[in-house]
């Protein structure tokens, strides 16, 4: 039996071009860049981390939540994040009723189960 032949170009190698239809190194790069940048800009305006399977680690994940916009509670199941045309990133809330439906709201109008329950309209404390 023969050993490998180790003095073979490896694919992937950076002296060797990619093969057809793949992006080049330098692409490669330039986007794990900009995917750097698009998280630092997100931690710093107060966003969670987002993980490598594109789910938001978000602290009421699980929990009881109530979406601010329609009134209506369920579990928070994820949170993802959309890219619109326009290149902007929506964050969108998944929840879970306790009748079994999902729905999809917008994650900033999402709070949790008991956040502002004794509180009114004109927002006082009751």
């Amino acid at each position: 039996m023969t050993a490998p032949d180790d003095s073979r170009p490896r694919p992937g190698a950076p002296d060797e071009p990619p093969p057809p239809g793949a992006p080049s190194r330098a692409l490669r790069v330039r986007a794990a860049a900009g995917w750097e940048r698009f998280m630092r800009r997100a931690e710093a305006a107060g966003a969670y981390p987002v993980g490598a399977d594109g789910y938001e680690r978000h602290p009421l994940l699980h929990g009881r939540v109530r979406d601010t916009a329609s009134g209506a509670e369920g579990v928070l199941t994820a949170v993802t994040h959309e890219t619109h045309d326009d290149g902007r990133v929506v964050r969108i809330a998944h929840i879970r009723g306790e009748n079994g439906v999902e729905w999809t709201a917008a994650a900033d109008n999402v709070r949790a189960h008991d956040e502002g329950k004794n509180t009114r309209a004109d927002g006082k404390h009751r």
